[in-house]
């Protein structure tokens, strides 16, 4: 997803957020978490229950989806439910001259499945790979592997986690 078209999502995928604290927190959704909780009472001990509200962009033309914001409520055993999230970090990427921004376990060019790139730097669903048709766009010292360390132009050594960035990958802004 182009920068400025993520970017654009950014306000509504904030409000939904603030709106679902709110709802979660008040007292007409209590009766649906005391229901979920009885649910789960009565299921085998592996099963879980989820309420989940879903941020989802469809691209037509690629036939594919993006969650960009997953949010609910989850509990087993008849435990009181807690606050749940789903939702994947964001990397910015160059692909084709324009930078992309979406979660990070997906492909900036064909949208589907694509984690730990640093390891598997070709997409699996479009064959489009690091260092060729994507660049990681790192324009913060932050390290795309454990995202707490730093790294640089001059240290393409994590100084957290000890992953070294291959330079062919990555764009720096």
């Amino acid at each position: 997803m182009k920068e400025l078209e993520f970017k654009s999502l950014d306000p509504l995928a904030d409000a939904l957020n603030e709106q679902c604290d709110r709802w979660f927190a008040s007292p007409e959704f209590a009766a649906l978490q005391a229901a979920i909780r009885k649910a789960s009472a009565v299921l085998p001990p592996a099963y879980s229950v989820a309420i989940n509200v879903e941020l989802h962009v469809f691209d037509g033309d690629r036939e594919q989806g993006l969650s960009l914001l997953t949010t609910g409520v989850n509990t087993s055993q008849g435990q009181a439910p807690y606050r749940t999230t789903g939702d994947s970090s964001v990397h910015r990427y160059i692909v084709g001259g324009e930078i992309c921004e979406l979660p990070h376990d997906r492909c900036p060019h064909c949208w589907k499945d694509w984690d730990f790139k640093l390891l598997h730097p070709t997409c699996p669903s479009c064959g489009y790979s690091l260092g060729k048709e994507v660049k990681l766009l790192l324009d913060r010292d932050i390290c795309p592997n454990c995202e707490r360390g730093r790294i640089s132009t001059h240290q393409l050594t994590c100084s957290e986690c000890g992953f070294s960035i291959d330079p062919s990958y990555v764009a720096w802004g």
